[in-house]
């Protein structure tokens, strides 16, 4: 009995692990079937057999959100069933997507297998490489094709056209924590290496030295590390890319080269490289670092100064300063509308004198000089009558305001008449004041005595018309030479000199900076901003500077003579600079274009012919277009300043093929902007795209 017990609980036993085994089986495969429910309903998706006569045409990134910088990897698939295959009789069109503020490379796709079936699938492959932090867009490709609409061979053919799904990349900033302070942009997963072509040297013989940064990632946007060796001089040469991609991945590497030629004798070394670059898959900053190389230096004939030697001979005799603001040099935008309206209101007194004199009168109107020689019996009172109208006509004075003794003198001395003919005109106004009183006849002395006073008067007196045109002149004169200088352009100002004084030519750039943008059409501003930048080492500043300086004063020789130490031409092309001075050239085109017209209307109104008086204009008129040139050539409107040296580009795009590479503090005008990309042109036939970055914009106003 007990032996049964015990066999009955151990089959019990038995048949209870058993059944604990069965639910962990159980268990165990309805998770390894939850694991793969996704992957397999996606290869059912992709391989789900359509209906006939469909393509499958779709879009998809491998990841939505990348850092700037990194890589975003998008492909296009499309799905040619078999029988559809068979209808085509000419390939399909495919239209990729046009991306904006991303670099895009086409990566490789691998072969398909002819021998495999079903439908025939395409895939397209790019790797979008976003520049700026943002949501991105990447439109929708579009694949075009046609199908017959029936066996025959001469069926008519149906056009179909399929989009793909538009979708959205993030671009991120890399983290700002752990960011090295020479960081300049790199990302991706880089290794570095250097060499030199010579390990034996010769002072004053240079040798190349090659920075190599090999790995995944963009090559094109790995920016030039900095270089400092204190034994030698050191000049940045060249950069040579080499794309290498994957089914997947872009990568490859590049070179920095850089001149170095050797100041001192012996063994020296050249101290190896960290290169910074963010990493996105660990999410950290890496230092890509190289080991130090030997040089052996011998001895050689160039001739050099210790640096602490040189920096100090730099320093003895820095380059003089301009004292204060001058304010501005060139008409601002009121003067400038004044000046115009004075021009186009120049021919209005000429239109009156015109539509008076072919307007119908009765019979001939004279003048009162001319009614005094007709009406020979005219009596002393309508001589005075008519000696006061063409007094006043002359000169605006009218015998009934001057009746004090000596008014009528002093008036006439006013208007440029000289005390002895003033003093004989008011002798005359009495004579005639006794004549009348008297109601004695007018002799003929007596009115010849009024035709020579008037004539001298006419010939002594100012032109009115002369005085308000000078008067307007100088007002125009006196508002384009006004100060625009505030307070913070001042202590900018003294800001920059003082920190020039104590040789700080870096901060004295900058507030020098600030100066000129407080006050930007002030040359001494920009004068000195050039100096400074020039004692600091800064060669575009030094030429922005000066340039703008000098399109401010085209008449400075002192600018015209520092602007030649730059080695990039500053004398041809578009850094030519005429001297032609906008201010002077307006105001006498204005004076010109004014006095011409006023002497024609006053000839106009007398009857008289004004062919000479219109022959004013015609040098006004070639002054008027100096003018314009040289105001146009101190707007200096798409000149830019080439800040650093990079190549050109044949396309807007880092990737595409390098040319040549334009100096530091080269000008050159900008002939189409394309997003971060400008199309320059410079001398010698030589154009391309350039980064916007790399250049300081001309044109401040």
């Amino acid at each position: 009995m007990m032996t049964r017990r015990a066999t009955t609980s151990r089959e019990q036993r038995v048949s209870f692990a058993a059944q604990i085994a069965c639910v962990a089986g159980l268990c165990a495969v309805l998770l390894a079937l939850s694991a793969s429910a996704p992957r397999a309903l996606g290869a059912q998706d992709d391989e789900a057999p359509r209906a006939p006569g469909t393509v499958s045409f779709r879009a998809r990134l491998a990841s939505d959100t990348v850092y700037v910088g990194e890589q975003a990897s998008y492909d296009l698939v499309v799905s040619i069933p078999a029988d559809v295959r068979q209808r085509l009789r000419r390939n399909p069109q495919f239209v990729p997507p046009e991306t904006r503020g991303m670099l895009a490379y086409d990566l490789p796709v691998p072969r398909r297998d002819p021998t495999r079936e079903g439908p025939e699938v395409h895939v397209f492959r790019r790797a979008f490489f976003p520049l700026t932090a943002g949501r991105h867009t990447i439109p929708a490709a579009r694949l075009a094709y046609a199908l017959p609409q029936s066996p025959s061979f001469f069926s008519r053919e149906e056009e179909r056209t399929l989009r793909s799904e538009a979708l959205t990349l993030v671009a991120l900033d890399p983290p700002t924590a752990g960011r090295p302070a020479e960081w300049g942009g790199a990302v991706g997963n880089w290794r570095a290496s250097a060499r030199a072509d010579a390990a034996n040297a010769r002072v004053g013989d240079p040798f190349v030295l090659t920075l190599r940064v090999t790995g995944t990632g963009n090559a094109t946007l790995l920016p030039r590390p900095d270089l400092s060796i204190p034994w030698a001089n050191v000049v940045a040469e060249d950069e040579r890319v080499v794309l290498d991609s994957t089914p997947t991945t872009l990568g490859g590497f590049k070179e920095f080269s850089w001149l170095v030629t050797p100041r001192e004798p012996g063994q020296q070394q050249v101290p190896g490289f960290a290169y910074p670059f963010f990493d996105p898959g660990s999410r950290r900053y890496v230092l890509a670092q190289t080991v130090a190389l030997g040089v052996s230096v011998r001895p050689g004939d160039l001739v050099t100064l210790p640096p602490r030697a040189a920096a100090a001979a730099s320093a003895a005799a820095p380059l003089p300063l301009r004292a204060a603001l001058r304010g501005t040099v060139r008409p601002s935008t009121p003067t400038r509308d004044l000046l115009l309206w004075f021009g186009l209101l120049a021919p209005l007194p000429w239109l009156v004198a015109r539509w008076r004199s072919h307007r119908p009168v009765g019979g001939k109107v004279l003048t009162p000089t001319q009614r005094l020689a007709a009406e020979p019996n005219a009596s002393p009172g309508e001589v005075r009558a008519l000696f006061d109208a063409a007094l006043r006509a002359r000169t605006g004075i009218a015998l009934a305001s001057a009746t004090g003794t000596g008014a009528l003198g002093v008036a006439l001395r006013r208007e440029g008449v000289t005390p002895e003919t003033a003093t004989e005109a008011e002798r005359l106004r009495d004579a005639l004041d006794a004549a009348a009183y008297a109601q004695r006849p007018a002799s003929d002395d007596l009115r010849d005595k009024v035709r020579r006073v008037l004539d001298r008067i006419g010939r002594e007196a100012r032109r009115r018309a002369s005085l308000l045109l000078l008067a307007a002149v100088l007002v125009a004169t006196g508002c384009a030479t006004a100060s625009v200088s505030d307070e913070r352009a001042l202590v900018a100002f003294a800001e920059g000199k003082t920190a020039y004084a104590g040789q700080d030519y870096r901060r004295a750039r900058d507030a020098f900076l600030r100066a000129a943008n407080a006050a930007p059409r002030d040359a001494s501003a920009w004068a000195n901003l050039g100096t400074a930048a020039w004692q600091a080492g800064d060669t575009a500043a030094a030429v922005l500077g000066w340039q703008r300086a000098l399109r401010l004063d085209p008449l400075d020789r002192r600018l015209r003579s520092r602007l030649e130490r730059v080695r990039a031409p500053q004398t041809r092309g578009d850094a030519r600079v005429w001297p032609l001075p906008v201010l002077p050239l307006a105001l006498l085109a204005v004076a010109l274009w004014t006095g011409g017209w006023i002497w024609s209307a006053r000839r106009r109104w007398r009857r008289r012919t004004a062919r000479r008086a219109a022959l004013l204009t015609v040098p006004a008129v070639l002054l008027g277009a100096l003018a314009l040139i040289a105001e146009r050539q101190s707007r200096a409107k798409d000149l830019v300043v080439i800040a650093t040296a990079a190549p050109l580009r044949s396309l807007p795009a880092l990737g595409a093929e390098p040319s040549a590479v334009p100096l530091v503090g080269e000008v050159v005008r900008v002939r189409e902007r394309r997003g971060v990309w400008y199309r320059i042109e410079l001398d010698a036939g030589r154009a391309g795209w350039y980064p916007a970055e790399r250049t300081y914009p001309l044109a401040r106003d």
